[in-house]
């Protein structure tokens, strides 16, 4: 919201350089394949952020995978 397309996963990348914990770092393009990248990926303790336009639209595909 108010950033260029990629502004802010640059700004996230930026600042996990150097960390211990950060042992991955994916960029996926799309909402609705990085919530099913996350969801088929994703393993107990691990970290996800997506950050998504469409926001209802995503909450809802969200809901409708978590349901399934």
């Amino acid at each position: 919201r108010g950033r260029e397309d990629g502004e802010v996963l640059k700004l996230l990348q930026e600042g996990l350089v150097g960390t211990t914990k950060a042992k991955q770092v994916k960029e996926i393009t799309g909402e609705f394949l990085a919530i099913d990248t996350a969801l088929n990926d994703l393993s107990e303790g691990d970290i996800c952020l997506i950050l998504i336009d469409q926001v209802e639209e995503s909450l809802a595909y969200l809901k409708q995978k978590v349901q399934a």
